[in-house]
């Protein structure tokens, strides 16, 4: 489930942290997978900083600025075409401008601000979602990829 590539963007490092940024909205199904992942992580030590944006990812940036990381890793609820609960990096470029979905600011625009004001080199973490309408709770796969993520960043490595 977890990639190689993936264990490697999120691999904890005192001396080279990572900023997690978790977004969605816990109101629109899968959606809610940001904030679900970003409840269950307790504090993560040195290699780790955590951040819930919800759905107004522009409201974390300047606490993100205050603690400024060589990596940062955008976690939001996807449709890439994968299948259900998939996980899937994704780079700046790879990320539309403009798109129809929960949040109020456009998720490459917060990550041009990381990059230049920060100095973070900036990825997307994608897991693919089965729905987006209104209810509450994760569907089975989504939410088996949200645990086995909490699980990778919470186990010793």
């Amino acid at each position: 489930m977890l990639t190689a590539d993936i264990r490697e963007a999120l691999r904890p490092d005192p001396s080279h942290p990572v900023t997690i940024i978790t977004v969605g909205n816990s109101l629109r199904g899968d959606d809610g997978v940001g904030p679900y992942i970003a409840s269950r992580l307790p504090p993560l030590g040195e290699g780790f900083f955590v951040l819930d944006a919800g759905q107004q990812p522009e409201r974390i940036f300047y606490e993100a600025a205050g603690r400024p990381a060589p990596r940062a890793v955008i976690l939001d609820a996807a449709d890439f075409g994968g299948h259900a609960g998939e996980m899937r990096l994704f780079s700046i470029e790879e990320i539309p401008a403009t798109t129809l979905s929960t949040h109020t600011f456009p998720l490459p625009v917060l990550a041009s601000l990381l990059q230049k004001d920060c100095g973070s080199a900036v990825i997307f973490l994608g897991i693919q979602a089965v729905t987006f309408t209104m209810g509450e709770g994760l569907t089975v796969e989504v939410q088996r990829a949200a645990d086995a993520l909490v699980a990778f960043l919470t186990s010793p490595s």
